[in-house]
C-alpha cells in the first residue's frame, strides 16, 4: 500500500500530468461532441394555414355574427416545429380557443410537446393532466378587417398530433362622436316635443 501512494505521490508529478492531459481531452471532446449535435439538430419546421385548409375549417359569417373554428395537426415529423393559422374578422369582437394532445405512451412516436400557444401574441394558459397537455385563453381583442394569427409551438418524436377549436363573439360597435351629438340632439329634441305636449293638455283641461 505504501509504494503504490509513493508512486502517485510527489516523487512521480508526471502522473498526475498525464491524469490531467486526459481529462481536458475528454472535456474537449464531449464539448465538442455536443456542439456538433447542436449544430446538426434540425431548425423548426414553419407551415403557415389559412381558412380552408384541411388543417384549418372556419364555420359562421366573418362579415356578421359568431364566427367557431378546428385547427390542428397529425403525423408531425420528429422535431421541432411552428404552426401559423392566419385569418381576418370583418368584425369587431374577443376570440377564445383552446388546444390539447394526448398520448398513449410518454416518449413514443407519437408523444408530442406543445412548448407554447398564442394568439395575437397573447400565451395561452398550459395545465398538464397525465398524458395529456391542455391550453386555454380567452377574451383576446379582434380588430375588424386586420390579420390575426394563432401560433402553436412544439416538438414531435415522429408521428404527434394535436387539436384545438377558437371561437368569436363580436361586440357592439362603440359610437363616434359625431353620432353621439345626433343622438344627444334627438332625445332632447324627444323631450322638448313632450313637454309642449303637455302645456297644451294643461290649458285645453282649463
Amino acid at each position: 500500500m505504501e509504494r503504490f501512494a509513493c508512486r502517485h505521490g510527489p516523487r512521480y508529478p508526471f502522473v498526475k500530468n498525464k491524469l490531467e492531459e486526459t481529462n481536458m481531452k475528454r472535456l474537449l471532446f464531449s464539448t465538442m461532441a455536443f456542439a456538433s449535435a447542436f449544430a446538426m439538430a434540425p431548425a423548426a419546421h414553419a407551415v403557415d394555414f389559412t381558412p380552408n385548409d384541411p388543417e384549418f375549417t372556419v364555420r359562421g359569417d366573418i362579415n356578421d355574427g359568431t364566427v367557431s373554428a378546428d385547427f390542428g395537426r397529425s403525423g408531425i415529423a420528429a422535431g421541432t416545429f411552428q404552426d401559423t393559422f392566419n385569418f381576418i374578422i370583418d368584425q369587431t369582437g374577443l376570440a377564445s380557443g383552446t388546444l390539447s394532445t394526448n398520448t398513449t405512451r410518454l416518449t413514443s412516436s407519437t408523444d408530442l410537446d406543445i412548448l407554447s400557444v398564442f394568439i395575437n401574441g397573447v400565451a395561452a394558459t398550459k395545465t398538464i393532466v397525465g398524458n395529456a397537455e391542455f391550453f386555454e385563453l380567452n377574451d383576446v381583442s379582434i380588430a375588424s378587417g386586420v390579420p390575426n394569427q394563432i401560433v402553436v409551438n412544439g416538438t414531435s418524436r415522429g408521428n404527434g398530433s394535436y387539436a384545438g377549436t377558437a371561437t368569436f363573439e363580436p361586440t357592439a360597435a362603440v359610437p363616434e362622436a359625431g353620432t353621439w351629438a345626433i343622438m344627444l340632439f334627438g332625445i332632447g329634441g324627444i323631450g322638448a316635443s313632450m313637454r309642449v305636449r303637455r302645456r297644451q293638455a294643461k290649458i285645453a283641461f282649463a
